[in-house]
């Protein structure tokens, strides 16, 4: 994993001012499309399936959130409904309007934490470090 050295004012904290952090360099964000074409070459399945796969997969997963269902990618991880409610005074004053927003929670499974705390990591030298 890449990251590049930056420049940041920090207002807040015991020690405020010009400090300097390293960022991690995203690179693009892969689709289900490049996903299939990786596929595809690493295995006898040909792109058409597997991108017909992934978009059911991806299509069911969501319906079974919508219906409240955890899903879980065995080897990658568990996809959770959550949703930031409002507390009130009574049973009754529980209504759709007090549910402020729903959402859904990844927690990734125990190998993908391991493979991701041992990722090599590298600093991108810099030509010039204090920007």
């Amino acid at each position: 994993m890449k990251f590049r050295k930056k420049k940041k004012r920090i207002a807040v904290g015991a020690t405020p001012g010009i400090k300097f952090m390293a960022q991690i360099v995203k690179g693009e964000t892969i689709n289900f499309k490049k996903m299939a074409e990786m596929m595809d070459k690493a295995s006898t399945v040909n792109k058409g399936d597997i991108l017909a796969v992934l978009d059911l997969m991806s299509a069911t997963a969501v319906w079974m959130l919508q219906e409240g269902h955890p899903v879980k990618f065995d080897g990658f991880g568990t996809f959770t409904p959550k949703a930031k409610v409002k507390a009130v005074d009574t049973v009754e004053a529980v209504t759709t309007q007090t549910i402020e927003s729903v959402g859904v929670r990844y927690t990734p499974d125990v190998d993908v934490k391991a493979k991701m705390k041992s990722v090599s990591i590298h600093i991108e030298d810099t030509e010039n470090p204090t920007t």
